[in-house]
């Protein structure tokens, strides 16, 4: 009984233990293959060392390391999406100012060339308001009495 526990004590303990190394198999056509087992007998073998298994508390460091380094990430895109917005809103104002002073600049070419054309500023003449007027109603045509005839007619 004692042969046949430890048996099974062997066999439990090597089935825990994960592979620690890889078989990295490049065949004749040079395609390459990773397996944990034995290569084809025409290919060239080479092991491939992996690392342990991490324990709970390296991945919790990692994890945190990763939560932390996201939160960096975040960080520095809200400040470069800041700055883009900050640039784009100045780009903006310096180009409604260039377009401010290329309309003052043409109205003031305009003025110099109306200045040339017409050297007396124009100055409005005050002219009274029009007033509308009624039209007179029209008479009412009365009938005429007919006319007598002075001279006998044959």
């Amino acid at each position: 009984m004692r042969g046949v526990s430890a048996l099974v004590v062997v066999l439990l303990a090597g089935q825990a233990v994960p592979a620690r190394a890889v078989n990295k198999c490049t065949g004749a056509d040079g395609r390459v293959t990773y397996t944990d087992g034995p290569c084809a007998g025409d290919s060239r073998v080479s092991r491939v060392d992996i690392p342990p298994p991490t324990s709970r508390q390296e991945e919790a460091e990692a994890r945190a390391r990763a939560d932390r380094l996201v939160g960096e990430a975040r960080v520095l895109e809200a400040r470069q999406t800041a700055e883009s917005v900050e640039r784009q809103r100045r780009y903006e104002a310096e180009r409604a100012a260039e377009v401010a002073q290329q309309h003052q600049q043409s109205q003031r070419d305009e003025a110099e060339r109306l200045g040339a054309v017409y050297p007396a500023p124009f100055i409005p003449r005050h002219r009274p308001p029009v007033v509308p007027v009624q039209p007179k109603p029209k008479p009412v045509p009365q009938e005429r009495q007919a006319l007598m005839r002075a001279y006998p007619f044959r």
